[in-house]
């Protein structure tokens, strides 16, 4: 999925350790069919194992990270709850909004520490019930201090008043942003414990999230087999007539026969003139004869997205201009793919796709990033300008749109970084355009 160069640096958040752009843009997903409430990927020990690997770094101090907060803005019924990516990573918990973390590595022994809203019996009648305080809680995150967040001013400064240190985790937003609870939090504590100093670690969590752990992998590839099955049967029933709306539904209970377990983020079908905008939201137009159709849509298994592009002609054949046109943003996907491997900065990989459609003077048909970090978050934490390590997962997804054309065309697939180069994950998906008129064909 590809957020414009405007939007990705909207979202970004600054890394001071190196003083460049770490993206962290969060795209909310749909409602979907999402991971029942109460459920986590992976057991207690895999969230403790990861809290034990930061607070090792961290040393001492006092870190503080917060959960999402639900949205409310909406009107009476609230959109999907979707949780941070960060708090996730370190509770595994995503059925709580509001929650916060707070994690004292120097403690004698109580070290980490778990913050939930107060309940609310008449909103949980038209919400979710949620589970009281107590060993059920702690059993299932594996932290043993289970406290409300009206104690968490209190706790903090008490906790600095020890340690005489407090870690910002980021992320760090733009000026114009809200300032972050966490900065919010430290101002009044600092304000109050003479002698605190702020730490910033905003690019801790990043780097440690960006280096995907087996079981991560897992339930990607487990999304990316969904996720195939969903493309490939749109791609088997498109047919002039359809409507993108009709498409749709076929793509996404594709995904749900695959196993998927909810949707990495609203599935962008379009026909057309519609594939040239870059975030078209899916709409009822009818798919021509001779359109193109860009399917940018994928599923998510145990919370953990992918992401996938396809555009593929509706009549099964692509015209000549069309077939030239493709071909284009293919030799700038693979111009980018070759040099993937552990070290590259990912600007020299936009640079080469770029080399490529500047070459054939169509560099003004491509208007956005090159790609992006893949894990919790379809667009996950990551650092950009630093050199991408193995383990990293990334989309390189380069494409051309032209209104006067009536066509956009992008084509994006996902990577894993290995010690020696890259694996492309989504190889089960037509990518050639052989390959593409053949299964059509079938």
């Amino acid at each position: 999925m590809q957020l414009t160069r405007r939007s990705l640096l909207a979202g970004a958040a600054v890394t001071t350790a190196s003083l460049s752009i770490s993206i962290r843009a969060q795209v909310l997903p749909p409602a979907g069919f999402a991971t029942p409430s109460g459920t986590t990927p992976f057991p207690p020990e895999v969230y403790r194992e990861r809290r034990a690997k930061l607070m090792a770094t961290l040393k001492d101090g006092v870190a503080v990270i917060h959960g999402a907060e639900r949205d409310r803005t909406s009107g009476p019924v609230s959109p999907p709850f979707y949780q941070s990516g960060d708090f996730a990573w370190l509770t595994g918990i995503v059925d709580e909004p509001g929650a916060v973390l707070v994690l004292a590595p120097a403690e004698r022994t109580y070290r980490e520490f778990l913050l939930l809203p107060s309940r609310d019996v008449e909103t949980e009648r038209w919400d979710v019930e949620r589970l009281p305080l107590g060993s059920v809680i702690e059993a299932r995150t594996g932290i043993q201090r289970v406290r409300r967040t009206s104690g968490l001013d209190g706790l903090v400064t008490q906790l600095a008043a020890r340690s005489r240190t407090l870690h910002f985790m980021g992320p760090i937003t733009s000026a114009s942003a809200p300032v972050p609870p966490a900065m919010d939090l430290y101002g009044r504590v600092m304000a109050r414990v003479p002698g605190c100093t702020l730490k910033d670690q905003s690019a801790l969590l990043p780097a440690l999230r960006t280096v995907k752990e087996p079981r991560e992998l897992e339930l990607m590839r487990k999304a990316l087999s969904a996720t195939q099955i969903g493309h490939l049967a749109a791609m088997k029933a498109v047919r002039p007539g359809m409507t993108e709306r009709q498409l749709t539904a076929v793509l996404e209970d594709g995904f749900r026969q695959g196993g998927g377990e909810g949707l990495s983020y609203d599935s962008i079908v379009a026909t057309g003139r519609n594939a040239a905008s870059l975030h078209y939201a899916h709409g009822n137009a009818v798919i021509g004869a001779q359109d193109l159709v860009l399917i940018d849509a994928a599923a998510s298994v145990g919370t953990y997205a992918c992401d996938i592009t396809r555009t593929f002609p509706a009549s099964g054949r692509f015209t000549a201009q069309q077939r030239a046109d493709y071909e284009l943003v293919m030799a700038a996907q693979d111009a980018a793919a070759k040099l993937l491997k552990p070290g590259v900065i990912h600007e020299d990989m936009t640079e080469a796709a770029s080399a490529v459609f500047r070459k054939a003077g169509r560099i003004d048909e491509f208007t956005h990033g090159l790609g992006h970090f893949v894990g919790l978050d379809v667009h996950d934490a990551g650092d950009y300008a630093r050199p991408i390590p193995a383990g990293a997962v990334i989309t390189i997804e380069p494409g051309l749109y032209n209104q006067q054309m009536n066509q956009g065309i992008r084509i994006e697939d996902l990577y894993l970084v290995t010690p020696t180069g890259c694996e492309r994950l989504s190889i089960g998906i037509p990518r050639t355009v052989a390959d593409i008129e053949a299964f059509m064909a079938r």
